[in-house]
């Protein structure tokens, strides 16, 4: 069997708690990374003291920290770490957020399902794992995306094809993913003007597009989330604005302007309606800076920001 050499790419802001549960199963593994890089994305709550110790530590891998001096969202925390990614090693990339605590035999199976593959492995851009929250599968990480008509449609990964060895896909979250250096190289990094949400979407489409993505249902990380509820925040604005421009970017034109004059049509109703007037100013405002090239950090729905009640 071939061997594969791992990396680990870990973006964390002040959830310290559960960044060390992540490195403690990173520590556990029965096949060891090659190097953990975290992303420390200007976290406040002592992160930045734990991990200039954790780094300093006796261990049988590489540690680096990349220290960022703003917060730069997910996308610019995945940003850096795949950047400085590039230049190790590894040719393969683990990816996740510091919530996500693999099982302790998730890189073995991963390198095991590498090193047994009879094609030419350069032919994979990424394998990915089943993500499990409160001990259900959460399909909602695994996906395949598509054209129908004027629509994109999303469809879930079913819970049955999580019985076999592995199936194959084209979206996936940053959850338990793990990357071909050389793909990566070859159609670029995480849009780090996404700020967050959508971002591993858009770049497991890129994926697509040059190698086969499979997901191997043995690799398995337990998600520490909790579902959401689809209330209305500040990273509604994110997720319809980064939406609209996936659409613009990988599907037709066409579809990109059916969504946005569908979704626009919806907002102007609700208003009439009297429902929702904060969030349907917020999706309007997303696809305005979406039709003129505005990303980023939003001057007003940033971080922390709450809608008037």
């Amino acid at each position: 069997m071939a061997v594969s050499k791992i990396g680990v790419v870990l973006v964390t802001y002040n959830r310290l708690d559960k960044l060390k549960i992540t490195l403690d199963c990173f520590e556990k593994q029965e096949y060891l990374p090659e190097y953990i890089l975290i992303v420390n994305n200007a976290s406040t709550d002592g992160t930045r003291e734990y991990l200039k110790a954790w780094e300093k530590q006796h261990s049988r891998y590489k540690r680096n920290i990349i220290s960022s001096e703003k917060n730069t969202g997910g996308s610019g925390g995945f940003y850096l770490g795949f950047d400085a990614a590039m230049k190790q090693s590894a040719d393969w990339i683990w990816v996740s957020d510091d919530d996500a605590f693999p099982e302790k035999d998730a890189l073995k199976n991963a390198a095991e399902f590498l090193g047994h593959q009879k094609t030419d492995r350069n032919q994979i851009s990424a394998i990915c794992g089943t993500v499990i929250n409160n001990g259900e599968i959460d399909l909602a990480h695994r996906k395949n995306m598509f054209r129908r008509g004027l629509n994109v449609v999303e469809e879930f990964i079913p819970a049955s094809e999580y019985k076999k060895n592995y199936f194959e896909l084209n979206c996936f979250s940053y959850v338990g993913s793990i990357i071909n250096r050389n793909k990566l190289g070859e159609i670029g990094l995480t849009l780090k003007e996404y700020f967050l949400w959508w971002d591993d979407t858009e770049h497991s489409l890129r994926l697509s597009k040059v190698g086969r993505i499979y997901c191997v249902p043995t690799i398995k990380i337990h998600h520490d989330v909790t579902n959401g509820t689809g209330e209305f925040t500040w990273k509604t604005y994110y997720g319809f604005r980064n939406m609209a421009d996936l659409y613009k970017r990988h599907f037709s034109r066409i579809c990109y302007e059916y969504f946005s004059f569908k979704l626009t049509c919806k907002t102007y109703l609700m208003d009439i309606l009297g429902k929702d007037r904060q969030k349907n100013k917020a999706i309007r405002c997303s696809l305005r800076d979406c039709r003129k090239g505005k990303f980023g950090i939003h001057e007003v729905y940033k971080p922390g920001w709450k809608a008037n009640i």
